[in-house]
């Protein structure tokens, strides 16, 4: 069995898999995502002290409690976390738009883990002619790694 923020083996985002992720995972994931102007990763800490200084308030030890899943957040809590990682209220649902967005946070954490998140931040900024001349180059790139030989002549 695989932990709840991590897929078994084989799964992938975009599965069809209907299973309701906790919102502890979901907040984890957002966490571990965002990143300073400089690079660093936020902690709980800092993204409790960022939303002390917005409209929606929250004390560190309720942020700790939402991210060990020993809280439940209010709507405006869930709002206010939504605004701050700018994804939309829905993230944190159960329904079909819910499970896709999660998915892609969930691919993008898999992505940060293989250290090519800043390549998906930096291609979402291509215009759709850009990617594509983007992916036929990894795609270029991944049949030569499987052995596979593309040149001219």
């Amino acid at each position: 069995m695989s932990e709840p923020d991590r897929p078994a083996q084989g799964d992938s985002a975009g599965s069809g898999e209907s299973t309701v992720e906790p919102f502890a995972v979901l907040l984890r994931r957002l966490i571990d995502l965002k990143r300073h102007a400089d690079a660093r990763p936020y902690t709980v800490a800092d993204v409790a002290d960022e939303l002390s200084r917005t409209q929606y308030k929250i004390s560190k030890s309720h942020l700790y409690g939402l991210v060990n899943g020993t809280s439940k957040p209010s709507l405006e809590v869930t709002q206010g976390l939504a605004d701050f990682f700018g994804v939309e209220l829905e993230y944190f649902g159960s329904g079909a738009r819910a499970r896709a967005l999660q998915d892609q946070y969930e691919l993008l954490a898999r992505l940060a883990d293989r250290g090519v998140r800043d390549v998906a931040f930096r291609a979402s900024e291509l215009s759709g002619e850009q990617l594509r001349s983007v992916l036929d180059y990894i795609e270029f790139q991944a049949s030569r790694s499987a052995g596979q030989n593309h040149t001219s002549g």
